[in-house]
């Protein structure tokens, strides 16, 4: 008798386990469903807010959040977004909204903001985990560097000095922070490489392009 009471013991204390297990998994899939697109949209409003810093309000009158293409990198992490600022139908720059997951502490989302002759116009950092004190001076709110990136190109400096100057580069290091500075550097090289083999294409989409 005893160890047919065990056994029901046992077996009552499994479906308990299995329906918390089951409530626990319910919670989080309805917690998932309400946080994903007020996490997105915030995603999305910050991305835009950071748009207005490295492009001047009046440089274009185009709808930027509806503007724009997706399209993969060699060596980032995810696709990147690429928003195309336009005056009276003009290009004024493409903005790569890009992430790299080659940070110190993980993955680095940053804006680069290219004009037409492929010169950089600005680069700004989104979101990121890197140390506070070192690596989160990448942020323009926290020191200059971040802006040692406008007004170059893949001719200046040569691509093969884009990196660190500890590491025979031509940029800037963030003292104690080279890793991060690095995957910084590396990913806005790829962004001006990626916009040099596109061209002209940048401006259109895949549609367009299809029916010439």
């Amino acid at each position: 008798m005893s160890s047919e009471r065990s056994a029901r013991s046992r077996h009552r204390a499994i479906l308990v386990l299995t329906g918390l297990g089951l409530a626990a998994a319910a919670i989080l899939a309805t917690l998932d469903h309400f946080t994903h697109e007020p996490i997105a949209l915030e995603r999305e409003r910050r991305a835009l807010a950071a748009l207005t810093a490295v492009l001047p309000a009046d440089s274009f009158d185009n709808e930027l959040v509806t503007d724009f293409i997706e399209i993969g990198i060699d060596g980032l992490a995810m696709p990147a977004r690429i928003y195309r600022a336009r005056l009276a139908g003009q290009p004024v720059a493409a903005v790569y909204d890009v992430t790299t997951d080659r940070g110190y502490s993980g993955s680095i989302r940053l804006l680069a903001a290219i004009d037409p002759d492929a010169t950089l116009i600005a680069v700004r950092v989104l979101e990121h985990r890197e140390t506070p004190g070192l690596g989160d001076r990448i942020e323009v709110e926290r020191s200059n560097w971040i802006r040692q990136f406008s007004g170059r190109s893949l001719d200046d400096p040569p691509r093969q000095r884009w990196a660190p100057d500890r590491r025979d580069g031509d940029f800037d290091t963030l003292s104690n922070a080279t890793i991060t500075a690095g995957a910084v550097i590396e990913a806005v090289r790829r962004n001006l490489e990626h916009f040099e083999v596109l061209g002209e294409s940048v401006w259109s989409d895949p549609e367009d392009t299809e029916h010439d």
